[in-house]
């Protein structure tokens, strides 16, 4: 749920998306004894699925009188961290939820299968030019981890060089990931992010790529996805650091972009950017200053963002850098957050802006960067009205620009002399995951990939894209498979995309167990994408719907602001009528029908259930946000003020309550079966929001469907997990549903 934009990207999922502790919450009663467990009744007649009795929670009486309202808040002595009563709840919760899914019959084939297909799936991404070195992240056949490889792209179809192996690393315990990596401008030094046990909490490290070995420089303490920023000559770079440890104080709190130089003890490197250091570009202390360097280009670019769609810029001479600490480094101000600026690259002396101001769908703004008065901007690239712009890559020859149309990729490229682009054909109707090119090269290299189409690599040569060879390979045969797309109109009548997976055999009869998915927030499309372990859910009959709510980007900044802060329940509604269209037109029945939501998904997903409960037979609810009105008590909290809302103003407690899946759990209600999934090491989504969520659905339910917890001790909120981590969560959550609906293979005796 972390977001920021990361440079010459238009969007950057930090999922979304940070460590060290948060305020603990502060006392509003007394303590009360620890309440006896409800007895839970028993199943309804034919329902597969009954739990005897997770762990009881403590009940406190809380009560407190917001935006007008009384809210009872009974479990909020699970807030803070640490909080040791927590971790024991948890772990007993875990403990029952994997005794209650473990040991169900149908579940160890469905992992052996699932395992089959997984890692018998190879997978790339990150992808990253530096001179005539292509550098990306590659999850070969077998592997557990990304690790990172090299090729040399003077010498077409040669051989891979393998960089970076997490693999060496992990001989026991918390298991090593690399989160991100950056190469310097020549390819000859790689400094890589290092975590443990899923925290996203790293450590910079340097490697010489011709000899293989680690440079002494070691930078502690800074966010996964904040790769370093390259000084042009490769002598140092920029990077951006949490700030020390406090006792209760978030530590996203207080970021700061620091320089170092190669060889310089790390404790003399100056501060460059950050709250209460500059004058000409203030940075607030909820903000991560990210600096950016173009190659080629002598301008550096600032930025003031966090998680939002948009960042506040700013730009100044290399050359100028204060490097004495005494922030005197004379930034120029381009745009605010109310300039809709969502991505940003130099090509030469010239500013290049994506921007939804008064263009929705976005358009290319151009500037010159001595001068960079935003409201005199050159309008490159107009807004289109049917297609919305995701991200441009600058390149020597052209401006290459990725679109969504209809929820498919266009690639268009701008020759800088030209007056309009013109489209590049596509090998076929899909995404596009990425652009990749270098302003002092011509051409690009494109991603694409499809919902049966497994991802690969083209490059721009003699006027179209051909294949680079660089392809995911899979041992699944999609060919039996479909996607439809359609439209479903919301309650509000607004008209809803919705993709439908599953295999060209499917009767419209009301069998098949179906997920429905969504997100819906941040301006994130969930666009296009293979996935080799959903097939074997396809296979079994099952049917994958994605729901493109509103909140999300899929058309455009207008799409993401009808789902954002006090507008955050049309996304809901859209959620729950993308699961009324699929119950209508015969895919299945409400009792077959689960809803699905990670991070920001949670409030999509918890206020579906707590809206509709008997729409949905389950739900599964992964490291999710289901306690947004005490976002402020939750590391990563005051960062999400500009998606969410501030509930420290009547407004925002308002729209923060009427969104909270946890304060609309009420006692007598017959809510579907649900599980939490949840990483202890996250620091994107405090643990303890799924923690006061599943205390209060299981002492309210009155379904007898079961609502568990489960956990994983070395991980977070998924990145940097293993794919047997992976692989064993989803056979988790997938047992759960298939035993919710009945499932024979899936019914206990």
């Amino acid at each position: 749920m972390l977001r920021t934009m990361r440079p010459r990207d238009a969007l950057a999922l930090a999922l979304l998306l940070t460590a060290c502790g948060c305020a603990p919450a502060t006392p509003v009663a007394s303590p009360q004894p620890v309440a006896p467990a409800t007895p839970v009744p028993p199943a309804p007649p034919g329902d597969p699925v009954r739990t005897d009795g997770p762990p009881a929670a403590r009940v406190v009486d809380v009560v407190e009188d917001i935006a007008g309202a009384k809210v009872r808040d009974p479990y909020r002595w699970m807030e803070g961290t640490p909080n040791p009563e927590l971790d024991t709840w948890l772990g007993a919760q875990g403990a029952y939820a994997a005794k209650q899914l473990a040991g169900r019959p149908g579940h160890d084939a469905l992992l052996e299968r699932i395992r089959e297909v997984g890692l018998g799936t190879s997978g790339f991404g990150g992808f990253q030019r530096a001179g005539d070195r292509l550098f990306y992240f590659a999850t070969p056949p077998d592997a557990q981890l990304a690790r990172v490889e090299w090729i040399d792209l003077r010498k077409p179809g040669s051989e891979a060089h393998v960089l970076l192996d997490p693999a060496r690393l992990n001989a026991g315990g918390a298991h090593f990931a690399i989160d991100s990596f950056a190469p310097s401008a020549d390819g000859k030094l790689v400094a890589y992010n290092l975590s443990q046990g899923g925290a996203e909490l790293t450590s910079i490290h340097v490697l010489d790529v011709a000899r293989g070995k680690d440079l002494p420089d070691v930078i502690e303490h800074v966010w996964g996805e904040f790769a370093a920023t390259w000084l042009p000559d490769g002598s140092g770079f920029f990077y951006t650091r949490m700030a020390d440890a406090a006792p209760g104080v978030d530590p996203l709190l207080g970021m700061h972009a620091k320089l170092h130089r190669l060889g310089q003890p790390v404790a003399e490197d100056p501060l460059v950017l950050g709250p209460g250091t500059s004058a000409s570009f203030p940075i607030e202390p909820q903000e991560f200053p990210v600096l950016s360097l173009s190659p080629g280009s002598r301008w550096v670019l600032a930025y003031g963002s966090g998680a939002r769609s948009t960042s506040r810029l700013a730009i100044a001479p290399l050359a100028s850098i204060d490097r004495s600490g005494a922030g005197k480094t004379p930034w120029v101000t381009i745009a605010g957050y109310d300039d809709g600026v969502e991505g940003a690259d130099l090509h030469g002396d010239r500013l290049y802006l994506i921007s939804h101001k008064d263009a929705p769908n976005r358009r290319v703004l151009s500037l010159p960067a001595g001068k960079p008065v935003l409201a005199g901007a050159t309008v490159v690239v107009p807004e289109d009205k049917d297609a919305a712009l995701v991200t441009f890559a600058v390149a020597r020859d052209a401006l290459y620009l990725s679109d969504l149309v209809a929820g498919h990729g266009r690639l268009r490229r701008l020759p800088w002399k030209a007056r309009a682009a013109t489209t590049v054909p596509l090998p076929y109707e899909g995404s596009i995951g990425a652009l990749v090119a270098l302003p002092g090269k011509d051409g690009v290299r494109v991603t694409l990939s499809g919902w049966t189409q497994p991802e690969a690599l083209y490059a721009w040569k003699r006027g179209a894209l051909t294949p680079t060879g660089l392809a995911q390979t899979t041992p699944v045969d999609t060919k039996d498979l479909v996607a439809e797309e359609v439209e479903v109109p919301s309650a509000d009548g607004t008209r809803v995309p919705l993709s439908i997976l599953h295999r060209k055999d499917t009767a419209l009869d009301g069998s098949h167990l179906t997920i429905v998915t969504g997100y819906g927030g941040y301006a994130t499309s969930l666009q296009p994408a293979f996935s080799a372990v959903t097939t074997v859910w396809l296979e079994r009959g099952g049917v994958h719907a994605v729901c493109h709510v509103r909140g999300g980007g899929e058309k455009g900044a207008g799409w993401h602001e009808a789902g954002r802060g006090p507008n955050k329940l049309n996304g809901v509604r859209d959620l729950i009528a993308c699961g009324e269209y699929l119950v209508a037109k015969g895919y299945t029945t409400s009792r077959r029908l689960a809803a699905t939501g990670r991070s920001m998904g949670g409030v999509l997903v918890g206020r579906a259930i707590t809206l509709r409960p008997e729409l949905f037979g389950a739900a599964l609810i992964g490291v999710g946000v289901v306690n947004p009105l005490r976002i402020l008590q939750a590391e990563n909290g005051a960062n999400q003020v500009g998606e969410l809302g501030s509930p420290a103003t009547p407004e925002g407690a308002q729209q923060l309550l009427a969104m909270d899946p946890y304060q609309h759990v009420e006692a007598g209600v017959a809510y579907p079966a649900v599980l939490f999934t949840v990483g202890l090491n996250d620091r994107r989504v405090a643990p303890w929001m799924t923690g006061k969520m599943a205390a209060r659905l299981q002492a309210s339910s009155t379904s007898g469907r079961p609502v568990l917890v489960r956990i994983d001790a070395d991980a977070g909120h998924g990145v940097g997990s293993t794919r047997d981590q992976a692989y064993a969560q989803r056979a988790d959550e997938w047992t759960f549903l298939l035993a919710a609906a009945g499932d024979p293979a899936f019914v206990t005796p």
